[in-house]
């Protein structure tokens, strides 16, 4: 599955010390021009994955919205996780490489 691929690699990406995983962390992480990927829950609420979007957009950091809190919370050992930020470039493209036939199914 898809998912689990994506969810591997972020593990991965975490052990290699190259993950942000909270709201300020990962805008730190945008602002020191250190993110590749910024990815967020879809049940996060709306006003904050807009002002995410905007600062992804400032940054020039592809913006990604995938999974739920509860999912990343689980697979993080965290309670609910609503956003998560790549440091490498490698991951982040294998992350979207993963994500894309999600995307298109979904739009289906």
């Amino acid at each position: 599955m898809d998912e689990q691929k994506v969810l591997n690699l972020l593990h991965m990406a975490r052990k290699a010390g190259k993950v942000q995983m909270g709201f300020d962390a990962c805008e730190r992480s945008c602002s020191g021009s250190t993110a590749k990927l910024l990815i967020v829950a879809e049940d996060l609420a709306e006003k904050k994955k807009t002002k995410l979007k905007d600062i992804a957009d400032a940054y020039n950091v592809k913006f990604l919205v995938f999974s739920t809190k509860e999912k990343f919370g689980q697979e993080f050992k965290t309670r609910d996780l609503g956003v998560i930020c790549v440091e490498d470039v490698n991951f982040s493209k294998g992350i979207v490489k993963c994500v894309s036939p999600l995307l298109k199914k979904q739009k289906k």
